[in-house]
């Protein structure tokens, strides 16, 4: 193929050229060989532009993940025209909206329902010619594997890939709206190519490996997951929420991409068994996993790889000498108690992750410190990696031989990042809050059809505001504080990341879910809602209660208050959480609070439950 272009077509005819037609997605309905797809994404690619499709034309996309989904993607991409993707839990008026901004021409759908869907709204989006269908079940009409047919005398996959340029648009990707109106994020095969070519070495992968997945595949960090998995020979299996502990087992993956509240969800199972478990299991399970944190915790003090601003200069590196050395007599003492708690417990608990595991890689929000603590202590490595879509996404992330609790790692080759003072634009120094820049072949084209919000976010030097808050330490790793649009500002002028305050009440076995509110009033309060399996114990309650029975008792009220209070007793004053109130039902992506990817809509939020809000603070 002549030099080597960073384009996603391009990695994956390299791809096949190593492993060959070996197969690499996997589901229910059997395996797929890398040629195969490669053959018959050639072939749709041909058949779209029978269609009409011409290069840079949008295209949409509204299904979820499937073995068709990619064959489809790569097809969009062979064609050079630009995909326009979202999951169907996205209410079709809401795609509608999406289609009209983008112009897309041809809509690819996950099944007749969807198509139906869109039939209704067809005066709302002008543009819209043709409706394919990804699942051919009940398809009135065109559908992907027809496409397939239509084009199989076309050219082949790597003579397609040879007119994809890195230049090109390849996707426009409608943002989930955590804090508003979606935004068209451009991104082009360059962008792709860069992560592409970056992330599997610092993941140490290798032919053979399997992933995971689980995440929609709209969304930026599934879908780039996606594509360094298959480019560098490693095997694809999909799954869902429902069946995901199921196929943990069966799979036994060696990586799962995921975002944090899956695995606050796993840790969360763990500890109910563990509360409904005999006095003596409870003990065992509570001494065992006590033995392997503290040898945890000194392991990574011998190594230097605890969180810390700088480094140890002068004296401070006799201190550290001397700290190192306590630390190997604590690993040494608690070696065989950890050890044995391994044998007895912990690798019965890995056995439920099919026992392969390698890294969990979560994105996608912030992992809290003591679900990472528990994983990484029990021997489920969890590699945090930081990014936006804008940034096609990892901007960083935590290596297996450099994985820092509390840091959300270091940046990935090529990568930039400043941190800079949010009031002059200074950079900062080491420890110094501020926000989140960052430069390379990572970002972003731009907004669509938005000059004016690009040049807002991106600078003439080409420097990006993420509009996170960070401090970077000496070392280089990065830890993340929150979202500078979410910082409340109190009445009183104090600056407060709901983020660090929510992460510490989630520390409670008490609270299942956690939203810090407060902008414009005098004091915080957290909107709870309760587990119901912990209070049922705590409480002693005769039943598990439903999630309204609790908001309505004051019993449950005042143990989630006084948790709240303690779990915040060593923060600054005005970021103690005094006022509460209990929601009547869990934060999901089903009534509109979480987004696909499970963070919190926060505008949302509010909204819903402003009579609550309004009650917690009468109270």
């Amino acid at each position: 193929m002549g030099e080597r272009r960073r384009t996603c077509p391009a990695f994956f005819v390299d791809a096949f050229r190593r492993v060959g037609n070996k197969p690499l997605l996997f589901d229910r309905k059997g395996e797929v060989p890398l040629g195969d797809l490669l053959r018959d994404a050639a072939a749709a690619a041909e058949g779209l532009r029978r269609l009409g499709v011409e290069p840079g034309d949008r295209v949409g996309f509204y299904a979820d993940n499937s073995r068709r989904w990619i064959l489809t993607d790569l097809a969009i991409q062979c064609a050079q025209a630009v995909s326009v993707p979202r999951g169907t839990d996205t209410p079709p008026e809401d795609m509608a909206e999406i289609f009209a901004h983008a112009e897309v021409g041809v809509v690819f759908v996950h099944a007749a329902k969807q198509k139906q869907a869109l039939e209704a709204l067809r005066d709302r989006i002008p543009t819209m010619q043709a409706i394919v269908c990804l699942d051919p079940s009940g398809a009135d009409g065109e559908t992907v594997d027809g496409l397939v047919e239509a084009g199989a005398d076309g050219p082949d996959f790597e003579a397609c890939a040879e007119k994809v340029q890195p230049d090109d648009l390849a996707t426009i990707i409608y943002t989930s709206g955590t804090t508003g109106r979606p935004k068209g994020v451009m991104l082009t095969q360059s962008n792709f190519g860069h992560q592409i070519d970056v992330i599997p070495g610092l993941l140490h992968m290798v032919d053979g490996e399997r992933f995971l997945s689980i995440l929609p595949p709209w969304h930026i960090f599934e879908r780039t997951v996606e594509y360094v998995a298959l480019c560098a020979g490693c095997e694809l299996v999909y799954t869902d929420r429902r069946r995901f502990k199921e196929d943990l087992a069966k799979w036994s993956p060696t990586f799962v991409p995921s975002v944090p509240r899956i695995w606050e969800t796993v840790f969360d199972t763990i500890q109910k068994k563990v509360r409904q478990a005999p006095a003596l299991r409870r003990a065992i399970f509570r001494g065992a996993y006590a033995a392997a944190r503290t040898k945890t915790k000194a392991r990574a003090r011998m190594r230097g790889q605890q969180l810390r601003v700088k480094k140890p200069r002068g004296a401070g590196l006799l201190v550290d000498g001397v700290a190192r050395l306590g630390a190997s007599l604590v690993f040494l003492l608690t070696w065989l108690p950890a050890a044995l708690g391994n044998v007895l417990v912990f690798s019965k608990l890995r056995q439920v992750t099919g026992g392969r595991l390698r890294g969990a890689v979560s994105g996608g929000g912030l992992m809290p410190p003591h679900v990472d603590a528990f994983f990484g202590a029990i021997g489920v490595p969890i590699l945090v990696g930081y990014g936006l879509t804008e940034t096609s996404p990892v901007i960083s992330v935590r290596r297996a031989e450099r994985n820092i609790l509390g840091t959300i790692g270091t940046v990935v080759p090529e990568v930039e990042v400043q941190v800079r003072h949010v009031d002059t634009g200074a950079v900062c120094a080491p420890g110094e809050r501020g926000v989140i820049f960052t430069r390379g072949p990572h970002i972003m084209r731009g907004y669509y059809k938005d000059e004016a919000l690009t040049a807002q976010v991106i600078d003439d030097d080409g420097w990006f505001d993420t509009g996170d808050l960070g401090f970077l330490t000496e070392e280089g790793d990065i830890c993340f504080v929150g979202r500078a649009k979410e910082t409340i500002v109190l009445k009183g002028g104090e600056n407060v990341e709901p983020s660090e305050v929510e992460t510490a009440l989630l520390s409670s076995t008490l609270i299942e879910q956690a939203i810090v509110v407060g902008q414009d009033r005098k004091t915080l309060a957290a909107l709870v809602v309760p587990d119901p399996d912990a209070l049922k114990a705590s409480l002693h309650l005769e039943q598990k209660p439903s999630y309204g029975d609790l908001a309505h008792n004051e019993e449950v009220r005042r143990a989630i208050r006084d948790e709240c209070r303690e779990r915040t007793s060593g923060m600054r004053p005005y970021e103690r959480i005094m006022r509460i109130a209990l929601l009547p039902e869990v934060l999901d992506a089903e009534n509109g609070c979480l987004t696909q990817t499970l963070k919190p809509k926060r505008h949302v939020i509010v909204e819903r439950f402003k009579r609550e809000i309004e009650e917690a603070y009468e109270q």
